[in-house]
């Protein structure tokens, strides 16, 4: 498991110290632990730093990205042994203040130093280091030089801005299945990108593009391409304001671009999936703090000018381990310490490349092609039991828009996928194949489910409002229409959910202009019942197996339990929130029931909502056994396998966790490259459905480490 340490520095100076605090935690978990200390004073720190930058910068490097004043000579020698030798002092002096600065024996930070090593036991575990600081001096700084990370074989550093948020995906965004690079390279005739171009060329699962840098228009375009971009590149002389807070890279000689310039075309590139920003040249701390301003996800600058053969064999190393599946952390790290040797040559030069990191958004990483693991022998010890693995075997798209709802035919072989494009579709389940797109819905199609005879129905949302009754035979391909499903009140006309009983007799909707679920007979086509008591929209309801009872969720933070042939409320469970008023359901909406799913025999009954955790209840006397934490963003579908000891999750953090009910811990997190909206196990246990707003469905099947998965 990544573990996260954040150390947040608040305002300050050199002069009289900086405020800091520690906080440790698991990637999507809560924190393990926090503690606040405090930076002493040392104003040696920021004059070493400056002495070794005059000396770095004075080396004369073979190329530089750094920009000069047009018409100003570039020397392209060797470095020469004085420059070199003071700048080799110059580092060493500023490394060993900079530890001893961070060693203080000051009670805090010693502190600070027992809870990190306490809370991260595990040298080899990865672990990600955020800096939070808006101090332009500070991020400068050589933290992976402290101490406290030396005995760990995957810690890597990244800067973070004291303020960020979340990027939501435009309605538009386009899923992906190849990395997709926008790689702008500058026309400088001091610079040989030529290496850097056939790294790009020549990556696995990608596709990159280079606009004409004498065409700037055609990088704006570009920017706003409609099947968006994972990684902006760019490559060549760029330069930040002295206080770091803007920058400027040069695409020509003569031709300067702003992150401002750039600001609407950047923002439609991140709205539409845009997730790391590259610039392997010189001195990008100002270009990370203006696109850190529009919350992007990741970048990577050079912190100081940067020789041009360091910056080639830099991008090349960190190219290769991203792409071979690394993590970008992982990665970074690797590609730096790989090239400790140039360190020789230019004194410090290690130090350059940082990751500025959104904390609000996952590190990208490279997706690996799309297909059904390979099948080898593998030896296992007979005294190890094997870990059971969830792998994804198939991608489903075809539909224009997010996908609501996921269901699973009775018999395993088919699904159907309900869409905001208003439309029904049918797959194969065992060749991923599509079958038949159902037409007839005018609005969003919100839930899809099949009866136990293989009937589907499908119902909609506002102005449509209807469920549809399709009869479905599968090894003919045939589908029929047989019925429509109409309320008489324009009010019942946006439906979020529906089920059927065990018989597959009754339907129960949940409605969101009235908040009341609504009984239909199917055989006589009319609604039998309607139970109020909810405040604000039902969001799901389910037919108990055993006893027949509704249980539904609703926007107001309640799941109640109702006698359907009453037409009574016999229960209303709410979380450790406490009880919610109706005028308090009204007009603070804080909690939200989004999910709920049942165990197949009727004794575990799950929730998912705006608390990003699930609840565990026990059906026997209504009571919450446990609350599984790990999603960091609302949870939008629960799903409990066959066998009642596994729950899967999905949520608009864009994972899905796997989950044991017998310990409460993630057995695996997977996902999607948006928003999950859906899930649903086969009967038999051995296949997860998943749905999301990236407009895909996603075949997911267990098997054992060292197996098949089919």
């Amino acid at each position: 498991m990544t573990k996260i340490a954040i150390f947040t520095i608040g305002q300050g100076d050199f002069k009289t110290g900086f405020p800091m605090g520690l906080e440790i935690r698991e990637e999507g978990g809560n924190p393990l632990s926090e503690v606040m200390g405090k930076l002493p004073p040392s104003s040696r720190i920021p004059e070493l730093y400056q002495i070794w930058q005059c000396a770095f910068i004075n080396i004369k490097f073979v190329t530089s990205r750094m920009d000069v004043p047009k018409g100003a000579a570039k020397v392209a020698v060797p470095p020469t042994k004085e420059p070199l030798e003071k700048c080799q002092t110059s580092q060493e002096e500023l490394k060993k203040s900079f530890k001893d600065w961070l060693s203080s024996e000051s009670r805090e930070l010693q502190k600070m130093r027992e809870t990190f090593f306490t809370h991260l036991p595990d040298q080899f575990e990865e672990i990600r280091v955020f800096i939070q600081t808006s101090d332009p001096g500070l991020k400068k700084l050589p933290w992976n030089e402290w101490d406290i990370f030396e005995r760990y074989t995957y810690a890597e550093i990244a800067l973070v801005p004291p303020e960020y948020s979340r990027i939501n995906l435009a309605p538009d965004a386009i899923a992906r299945e190849q990395v997709r690079i926008l790689a702008i390279l500058s026309t400088a005739e001091d610079l040989n990108l030529k290496e850097e171009k056939q790294k790009l060329e020549g990556l696995p699962h990608a596709e990159t593009f280079f606009p004409n840098p004498h065409e700037p228009a055609e990088i704006y375009d570009a920017l706003q391409h409609e099947m968006g971009w994972d990684i902006l590149f760019f490559a060549g002389h760029s330069s930040s304001s002295k206080m770091g807070e803007t920058g400027e890279f040069f695409i020509r000689r003569d031709y300067g671009l702003s992150i401002n310039s750039l600001k609407i075309s950047l923002r439609k590139a991140l709205s539409r999936g845009l997730q790391l920003a590259i610039f392997n040249s010189c001195d990008g701390l100002g270009l990370a703090t203006e696109l850190a301003g529009l919350n992007i996800p990741q970048v990577i600058v050079m912190r100081e000018p940067v020789p041009g053969d360091f910056a080639v064999a830099f991008i090349k190393k960190f190219l290769q381990a991203f792409s071979e599946g690394k993590s970008l952390y992982v990665a970074l790290k690797q590609a730096k310490d790989s090239l400790e040797c140039w360190n020789k040559k230019y004194p410090g030069v290690c130090w350059l490349p940082i990751l500025c990191q959104n904390p609000a958004q996952p590190p990208f990483t490279w997706p690996k092609l799309l297909k059904l693991p390979e099948t080898r022998p593998v030896l296992v010890s007979p005294l190890l039991k094997p870990t059971p693995i969830w792998q994804e075997v198939k991608t489903l798209t075809g539909h224009l828009a997010g996908v609501k709802s996921v269901a699973v035919s009775p018999d395993g072989r088919m699904i159907a996928s309900g869409s905001f494009d208003q439309t029904i579709k049918l797959w194969d389940l065992h060749r991923g194949e599509l079958k038949k797109t159902l037409k007839g819905h005018t609005a969003t199609v919100t839930s899809v489910q099949f009866s136990t005879e293989g009937i589907l129905a499908s119902a909609s949302f506002f102005p449509d409002g209807t469920i549809k009754l399709w009869e479905v035979e599968g090894e003919q391909n045939k589908v029929e229409l047989k019925t429509t499903l109409r309320g008489n009140d324009w009010v019942g006309l946006a439906i979020w959910s529906i089920a059927f009983n065990r018989d597959g007799k009754y339907i129960a909707s949940g409605h969101n202009v009235d908040s009341t679920i609504k009984v239909w007979d199917i055989h006589r086509e009319k609604i039998i019942a309607t139970l109020r008591g909810h405040v604000w929209a039902v969001s799901q309801v389910i037919f108990h197996p055993k006893d027949g009872s509704i249980i539904s969720s609703s926007l107001d933070g309640t799941i109640k339990i109702w006698d359907p042939e009453q037409g009574q409320l016999i229960h209303t469970l709410v979380g450790p929130s406490g009880w919610l008023s109706p005028a308090q359901a009204w007009f603070s909406r804080d909690v939200e029931v989004y999910s709920l799913a049942l165990s197949s025999d009727g004794e575990i009954l799950a929730s998912g909502g705006t608390e990003d955790v699930i609840k565990i209840w026990r059906w026997g006397d209504r009571q919450l056994q446990q609350t599984l934490k790990g999603h960091s963003d609302t949870i939008q579908a629960v799903a409990i396998a066959p066998d009642g000891k596994t729950l899967a999750s999905g949520g608009r953090d864009h994972t899905i966790r796997i989950w044991d009910l017998t310990t409460g811990k993630t057995q695996q997190t997977l996902g999607h490259s948006d928003s999950v909206n859906s899930l649903a196990f086969s009967l038999d246990g051995q296949t997860l459905i998943s749905g999301s707003q990236d407009k895909t469905i996603k075949i997911w099947r267990w098997f054992r480490q060292g197996s098949s998965p089919l």
